[in-house]
């Protein structure tokens, strides 16, 4: 018979598209080093390898990671003290500014080039509390086997998502998973059996990312700068430096029903003055991309489009010049769960209510004398259990409401010894649109 214990699952209400504890604010960063040769072994890996390889790593501040080895990016002496050009900094750094200067962040670099079971390695490390990943890659985010299709494959985000999945139902630690992947080249088709990269996205061609994989997001987007411009040149791969630690840090002073998208909360143009895509034509022309696509360049269609097939980047509203804004926080699905905000509430429910519950596994259950199935007593107790965990999250504007918590009374415990419960939330509503209608009238209504 296997141990004993709380298992979740979440189930999809269909509510369709029209409707503390801090551990929530914990985050993980995944450096993915299987695009870099032998990276343990150049110049300056080499000497922070006893500190990074194969170790999970956590920082409080800025300075915790400096003081660990990692530098930022200079372009005059990059060559020697180069440490994924200065990147993981880069992040960290963005990370830490937007989270207020201190927060709880847990850092790996791992060869990812099997499967992403590092992060599984990194939520066991820190004990199931991490809530949100963020996975930085130079793996491509899109493939065109057969370059006769109109549009190109997704790639990455089932695997991703998978392990996910792995967290929540067998550790019991749920989370959001934030990719950054290269989007800058296509994997092409093979040649010779060796695989082929098209080094040029064509627009047009940038498939939707909605495959009902509820715990993923993928992010697009970076700041158009020189540094940013060089960091992503030097690397072979051109994978986008991207923005996957402002992301991260929004989500760690966030409340879990908040996007990211928040306008009125979450201007990043601290972070990113100006901005781009990170792709077009990745070929280098004077030591930069040839064309990194400006997100001044795209038109309303272009943008409406990319918004609709689901990516997160950055971007800028007509009228309000100065401001940088995530446009959403939508996930790779289109069910309950289609936002970081909706996955992180329900998570946040599940662990609540599980530690709350926890203390009762192989207690007794005292039975009704007369039918032998739960007495009125014990589904009282155990319906306030789990009502003061939804209750804080109700006085805590994370739900609405609760919707239900169900226990029924004719549960035969003393034959199975398993008690079933559930429960379901109204969510927080997001105006992802606001629409007005304006015009001209005679006299005052």
């Amino acid at each position: 018979m296997a141990l004993g214990g709380v298992f979740m699952r979440d189930t999809d209400g269909n509510i369709g598209k029209e409707i503390s504890n801090n551990t929530e604010r914990i985050c993980g960063l995944l450096f993915d080093i299987s695009g870099q040769t032998n990276f343990w072994t150049q110049a300056y890996p080499a000497t922070v390898a006893n500190t990074f390889q194969n170790t999970v790593v956590e920082f409080n501040t800025l300075q915790d990671a400096v003081d660990a080895g990692i530098k930022p990016f200079d372009a005059d002496t990059d060559a020697t003290s180069n440490f994924l050009h200065g990147i993981p900094y880069y992040h960290i750094k963005h990370f830490f500014d937007v989270a207020g200067g201190s927060g709880r962040l847990f850092v790996m670099f791992a060869d990812c080039s099997q499967d992403f079971n590092a992060l599984i390695t990194m939520q066991k490390a820190a004990f199931g509390v991490i809530n949100q990943f963020g996975v930085w890659t130079e793996k491509n985010l899109w493939s065109h086997a057969d370059t006769t299709a109109p549009q190109y494959g997704v790639r990455l985000v089932g695997d991703l998502d998978a392990i996910a999945t792995t967290l929540a139902n067998d550790y019991n630690a749920p989370v959001s998973i934030l990719l950054n992947a290269n989007s800058a080249k296509v994997l092409g088709p093979l040649n010779e059996g060796n695989p082929t990269e098209i080094t040029s996205v064509d627009l047009t061609k940038i498939p939707t990312c909605i495959i009902s994989k509820r715990y993923v997001s993928v992010l697009l987007g970076q700041a158009l700068d020189n540094d940013v411009h060089l960091m992503q040149a030097a690397l072979d791969s051109k994978t986008p430096v991207g923005n996957v630690g402002a992301a991260l840090g929004i989500l760690s002073i966030a409340n879990v029903a908040e996007s990211i998208g928040w306008v009125q909360q979450y201007d990043v143009v601290s972070q990113f003055p100006d901005i781009e895509l990170g792709f077009g034509d990745c070929t280098l022309n004077d030591g930069v991309l040839t064309n990194a696509t400006k997100y001044a360049s795209l038109n309303s269609t272009q943008i409406d489009t990319l918004d609709d097939k689901g990516y997160i980047f950055l971007c800028r509203y007509v009228g309000y010049e100065g401001h940088v804004f995530f446009n959403g926080d939508t996930t790779c699905s289109d069910g309950d769960y289609r936002t970081i905000a909706r996955n992180r509430v329900i998570n946040k429910s599940r662990r609540g209510v599980r530690l709350a519950l926890l203390k009762y596994v192989n207690s007794p259950i005292k039975v009704d004398p007369a039918t032998g199935l739960l007495s009125t007593t014990q589904i009282t107790i155990f319906r306030n259990l789990v009502s003061n965990v939804l209750n804080m999250m109700v006085t805590a504007n994370e739900v609405s409401g609760i919707g239900s918590i169900e226990i029924p009374a004719d549960q035969n415990i003393l034959q199975n010894d398993r008690l079933k419960l559930w429960y379901t939330l109204v969510p927080i509503g997001t105006a992802k649109e606001i629409r007005v209608e304006e015009g001209f009238a005679l006299k005052q209504q």
